[in-house]
């Protein structure tokens, strides 16, 4: 793996050598982040200052050097720890709203449209079209698209969104977390372009043909120091929305309406938005549901190191956002989302891994989904795991 600095036009420009360790993490729908540990020198603090923007070979993404602390350590060695966040932290810096106006005239911005469409409009309103201000537009910006997107088509659903002033990033990433989408800031090689892109991943489970499945087994050794998170604590079944003129009551993805005792797990939801009753406050508020709802799933989290000598590329066999194949030690399988990559190189060596994470919308017949109290004995023999919906 390796790392360089990029010039003022986003080319390649030094390579960063002698690092103690080198920490690198994209993600599909959250700021990816980096961090260095590399000898105090004086090439070093001049090479690595803030503002400084880095990239890696054969990545498509860039980093901004935020912060270097400069330590001395018990034995006088003093080194330089290097931290900074992907491109996709500018939206940080940017408002979602169509207009500086009062609330009171304008309390939110409503958009109709499906869930990819609307963010794709929101971020073209304000950093490309500069709604709000024309200072707010993205360095570098490219209309159109740089990589291709997946076979996992987006959410076809025509929703409302009534989103109230907040940054770009958390607004755009609550929609794209509730329908399952990934954003990105890409760098087209040494061209000083960037494109945003709103995208999926591919099915490379093994109930598709079209494509090589990727399965990752610690019984087949293509994983090791397995880490596993599984936790219902947080989780809600339904939103009670409430707002001046009307309410709603929305459930989240796949779940029963008549779950009823302690499987109804209500979440709360004051909403702030004042539009008259009517179809489009329904339609707000329901979407409103959805993805306050996100915040309160089921948590299934798992991750693991591939090996040195794993059939598994990232970037060839796997991206971000595919749609990939878990199975635990126990022989128990689930469908999992690549959420995030991690590369990282110190005096160990070289190694990467993924982070997987439940896709719930994908979750229904595998085995963490499916209703524990079913005894096989009951089912038609006829019934296997790729027909059960």
């Amino acid at each position: 793996m390796e790392w360089y600095t990029l010039d003022d036009s986003l080319r390649r420009d030094t390579v960063i050598e002698g690092f103690e360790s080198f920490i690198w993490t994209e993600r599909y729908s959250t700021i990816g982040d980096f961090q260095i540990v590399i000898k105090s020198t004086f090439p070093n603090r001049r090479l690595l200052a803030p503002g400084t923007r880095i990239a890696m070979q054969g990545s498509s993404r860039v980093m901004t050097i935020f912060t270097v602390s400069d330590d001395t350590a018990l034995d006088g060695t003093r080194n330089l720890t290097v931290t900074g966040s992907s491109l996709e932290a500018l939206l940080e810096d940017r408002v979602a709203m169509p207009a500086i106006t009062d609330t009171t005239t304008t309390p939110a911005w409503v958009v109709t449209d499906t869930p990819g469409n609307i963010v794709r409009y929101m971020f073209t309103q304000i950093c490309v079209n500069a709604a709000i201000s024309a200072n707010d537009t993205i360095p570098f910006y490219q209309p159109g698209t740089l990589l291709p997107t997946g076979s996992i088509p987006e959410d076809p659903s025509v929703i409302t969104v009534s989103a109230q002033p907040d940054t770009l990033y958390n607004t755009i990433k609550k929609i794209c977390d509730t329908y399952f989408l990934g954003f990105r800031l890409v760098r087209n090689g040494d061209l000083g372009q960037v494109y945003f892109e709103v995208y999926t991943g591919n099915d490379l489970t093994s109930d598709q043909t079209t494509r090589s499945p990727v399965i990752f087994d610690a019984n087949m050794d293509n994983l090791e120091k397995i880490s596993q998170l599984t936790s219902t604590a947080a989780n809600k079944t339904v939103a009670y929305v409430f707002a001046q003129n009307g309410s709603a009551i929305v459930y989240s993805t796949y779940t029963d309406p008549t779950y009823a005792g302690s499987d109804r797990r209500v979440l709360l939801v004051n909403s702030s938005n004042s539009a008259a009753a009517g179809p489009d406050l329904d339609d707000a508020l329901h979407a409103e549901g959805l993805i306050a709802l996100t915040q309160y799933r089921t948590v299934y989290a798992f991750d693991g190191e591939l090996p040195q000598k794993v059939p598994y590329v990232y970037g060839v066999d796997y991206n971000l956002g595919d749609l990939v194949e878990e199975r635990n030690s126990d022989g128990f399988g689930n469908q999992m989302i690549v959420t995030e990559q991690i590369f990282v190189s110190d005096n160990t060596g070289e190694r990467t891994y993924p982070t997987l994470s439940v896709r719930a919308v994908i979750t229904p017949g595998t085995w963490i989904a499916y209703d524990p109290s079913i005894d096989w004995a009951d089912e038609d023999p006829s019934v296997t795991w790729s027909t059960i919906t």
